[in-house]
């Protein structure tokens, strides 16, 4: 049977390039997000980790590797697939339904992003939904930082679709708790493994 939507991350071994917060993941991080997605959808999902080399999960994750060089902007290369995805870094977790947000990608057009919770008038791209047909991404993509890369583009603004849905933990969750939070994305320092959450032992598994 043909997956509904692809769920996507990036997954490679720290370099000149990685910030001191990002050098800590390893298979098990990629094996966290494929089960919270899991329990959090009913629909068929696949799990792509593109990444610099051959790698042992857990879990069914399929694997592709990553092409260009070993940077930020290799995080638009899921773009490539062209089909109805959801990208997330790593330092994700599902807490609640995310049905609402599966079905955008496969009903929309254009692919949308959540707002930086620092820089309102500006988009993040902590969590980016993607309907199919928009591969054009990853082709016009000229090497550029992916956060400054999926800023010049047309996007539409999940906080304005599914308002609550997608939250940034220190922007949001960190003062105000989970509310309706359906995924929590983490950026910069505090990462999972570093707090005390009940939520996050719930989740995080």
């Amino acid at each position: 049977m043909q997956p509904d939507v692809t769920i996507c991350a990036c997954l490679w071994e720290p370099n000149e390039q990685s910030f001191p917060f990002s050098r800590m993941y390893d298979e098990g991080w990629v094996d966290r997000l494929y089960r919270g997605f899991s329990r959090h959808s009913s629909y068929d999902l696949d799990f792509v980790c593109f990444t610099d080399k051959e790698r042992t999960f857990a879990e069914p994750i399929r694997q592709e590797r990553l092409e260009g060089p070993l940077g930020y902007g290799a995080l638009i290369e899921p773009f490539k697939l062209n089909e109805p995805s959801i990208i997330c870094g790593l330092d994700t977790i599902v807490t609640g339904d995310v049905d609402q947000l599966i079905e955008y990608c496969l009903t929309a057009g254009k692919i949308a992003a959540p707002r930086d919770p620092f820089f309102p008038k500006l988009v993040c791209n902590g969590v980016v939904l993607v309907p199919g047909g928009n591969g054009w991404i990853y082709e016009a993509h000229e090497g550029e930082n992916d956060m400054d890369y999926i800023r010049g583009l047309d996007v539409e603004v999940i906080d304005d679709i599914f308002p609550g849905q997608v939250v940034s933990y220190k922007g949001h969750v960190k003062a105000y708790g989970l509310d309706d939070a359906r995924i929590v994305y983490f950026h910069g320092e505090e990462k999972p493994h570093q707090l005390d959450h009940d939520w996050i032992d719930r989740e995080w598994r």
